[in-house]
C-alpha cells in the first residue's frame, strides 16, 4: 500500500483540528546540526532550514508560528508502507539529531501496512516518542487516532519546552507508555 493516502488523512485531520498559532507542512525541513565556521559565523539560517544544508526532510510537521518570522517545530509524522529494523534505526537517528536542535520537539512513525507496532520498534527505537500501525483502522478511525494523537503531541512538546528553558521544575518523570489508552482502543 502507498503511503499517500495516509498522508493525506494525517494532512486532513491536522488540518481540521489544529488552530493558529498552529499549522501542518508537508515536506518541511528541519535543521540537524548548527555549525560554526572559523570566523565564528553560524552556516545555516535556523528560521528558514534547507534540505541539504545541515536539514533534513519531514513528510508532515507540525510548527508553531511565534511572530511574524518565527516558527517551531512541534511534531513531526513520518510515513511508511512497512517498517523494517533500518527504518526504525534511520528513523530514531533522524530524530536524535533534531531533538538536540529543538529539545521540545516529538518526532514519531505512521506505518500503513502494520497492524500493531512491531516488536522490532521497541527493540531497536531510542529516540521517536510514538509510532501508529494504521493497517487495522478504517479511515474514518485512523482520521481521529492521528487527530488525537497530534493534539497529545503539541501538549507535550509545549511541556518539554518549559522543561529545556527551565520555566517550569520537574520533581518526577517517567516516560508514559500510554499505549492504546489515550488514543482509544482499535473497535
Amino acid at each position: 500500500m502507498n503511503e499517500d493516502p495516509f498522508v493525506a488523512t494525517a494532512m486532513a485531520a491536522a488540518e481540521e483540528v489544529l488552530a493558529p498559532p498552529l499549522s501542518i507542512r508537508r515536506g518541511a525541513s528541519l535543521l540537524y546540526q548548527v555549525t560554526v565556521d572559523n570566523h565564528l559565523q553560524i552556516k545555516v539560517n535556523p528560521k528558514k532550514p534547507m534540505r541539504g544544508h545541515s536539514a533534513f526532510q519531514t513528510d508532515l510537521c507540525v510548527f508553531e508560528t511565534l511572530d511574524a518570522e518565527t516558527s517551531i517545530p512541534r511534531v513531526v509524522l513520518e510515513f511508511k508502507p512497512g517498517l523494517s529494523t533500518h527504518d526504525v534505526l534511520i528513523y530514531s537517528a533522524k530524530a536524535r539529531k533534531h531533538k538536540q536542535i529543538y529539545p521540545y520537539l516529538r518526532y514519531g512513525l505512521v506505518i500503513g501496512n502494520e497492524a500493531k507496532v512491531p516488536g522490532k520498534f521497541f527493540t531497536h527505537n531510542e529516540a521517536l516518542d510514538f509510532c501508529v500501525a494504521c493497517s487495522s483502522y478504517k479511515a474514518n478511525r485512523l482520521y481521529e487516532i492521528i487527530s488525537r494523537l497530534l493534539k497529545a503531541e503539541v501538549q507535550a512538546s509545549r511541556q518539554l519546552e518549559k522543561v529545556a528553558f527551565g520555566d517550569t521544575a520537574v520533581h518526577v518523570f517517567r516516560s508514559d507508555v500510554d499505549l492504546d489508552e489515550g488514543i482509544g482502543k482499535v473497535v
